[in-house]
């Protein structure tokens, strides 16, 4: 997890939502109505009934608070639930407590929504991330131990591009070789091979880094040891137990249940709310956004993929202006779409300008074909 000292060429990629754009991921614009229409037929009885709690609770309080919209931005619900627990207010009747149980819903069910969407995803376009992993972990290989040709920052909770990568691994029976969060991780107990993050260095292994700013669906978290554990590589199935009520295995080791009514820590989900109010005071959290930092800062090209910049993503734009270097290579890759029409007089609408705004149009190159031609070139 370690900064290597070489000064070779370094790109960042960074990821937004259009890279899962081929494997059908929700966007944040539709996962309250992806909610709403989940289906637990398939899943085991205990799961069914777990999921449809979770579901029924979210869905009840938007229903209940914004009554007047069929389909509230995800931002709004968040960051009521956050503000109003921070100063442990009330809401229509809702105590923050129960404020806290909602929240903790939110975060299963859209936690359990990610990984149903990832069971779907086609062979195409597994093939396409698969073959894009293999790119990614061909230039590491072929870098050496002591160097990082490139790294990633992903804003996306979901996993396609970690299981892509774990895939490839296992595939080639690449053992020399893992993903690394740049925080403290624990494997999910007897069901992968990943390294802890930070020990990969110190046990020679080829570290790619994946930098998830806004945590992982197959992250999950102890609220009294703050221990983080993660399912790289483990099937759904195993995640789905990490999710329905699972003590967490380190505090068993030194909290001594005195009787039956006592009860551990029950392990969380590990994602950060799409809040205006986001909180990133979570250490592990703050390791991954300060390794981002030096990431970029030792950038010699940063590369930003189906992300839009939208001015709410506040903390990550003070983090680029922080940290990228005024000699530093900037692309973008975006589609169509996010072209200004000539003559525009809202040009802040659409994405392109916003980079051109943010980097400088003379310094910013742009290409509108996508996350799948703009890989292809090189895969």
């Amino acid at each position: 997890m370690s900064i290597s000292a070489d000064s070779s060429p370094r790109t960042v990629y960074v990821l937004g939502a259009g890279f899962s754009y081929d494997a059908l991921i929700p966007l944040q614009s539709k996962i309250l109505d992806s909610i709403r229409d989940m289906d637990f037929v398939s899943l085991p009885e205990r799961l069914q009934s777990y999921c449809s709690e979770h579901q029924g609770r979210s869905i009840e309080f938007v229903n209940k608070i914004f009554a007047h919209s069929n389909n509230p931005a995800l931002e709004d619900v968040f960051t009521l639930l956050d503000e109003s627990i921070k100063n442990h207010r009330y809401c229509l009747g809702y105590e923050y407590r129960k404020l806290e149980e909602i929240r903790r819903s939110f975060y299963s069910i859209i936690v359990l929504l990610f990984l149903a969407h990832e069971e779907k995803v086609d062979g195409g376009a597994w093939a396409f991330y698969r073959k894009v992993s293999q790119y990614l972990i061909k230039q590491q290989l072929d870098a050496g131990l002591n160097a990082h040709p490139f790294s990633i920052i992903s804003l996306n909770w979901d996993c396609i591009l970690d299981d892509s990568i774990y895939w490839s691994l296992l595939k080639h029976k690449q053992n020399d070789t893992d993903i690394d969060y740049c925080c403290f991780t624990h494997p999910f107990e007897g069901t992968t091979r990943h390294t802890p993050s930070i020990l990969q260095r110190a046990k020679g292994i080829y570290n790619i880094k994946v930098m998830k700013l806004h945590g992982s669906v197959n992250w999950v978290i102890c609220p009294n040891c703050n221990c983080m554990f993660v399912g790289l590589g483990s099937k759904s199935e195993v995640v789905y137990r990490y999710l329905t009520e699972k003590e967490c295995p380190e505090c068993a080791k030194v909290i001594k249940k005195p009787d039956e009514t006592f009860r551990l820590p029950v392990l969380e989900p590990f994602i950060i709310s799409p809040t205006f109010v986001k909180q990133f005071d979570n250490p592990h959290i703050g390791y991954i956004w300060d390794n981002a930092y030096r990431e970029l800062s030792k950038a010699t090209k940063v590369v930003f993929i189906g992300y839009s910049l939208p001015y709410a993503d506040y903390h990550l734009r003070t983090l680029l202006k922080r940290a990228i270097q005024p000699d530093t290579e900037i692309e973008v890759v975006l589609v169509e779409s996010d072209k200004a029409p000539e003559g525009s007089n809202i040009r802040s609408y659409y994405a392109a300008s916003r980079y051109e705004e943010f980097f400088g149009a003379e310094k910013v190159k742009i290409y509108f074909e996508g996350v799948k031609k703009y890989f292809e070139k090189m895969i």
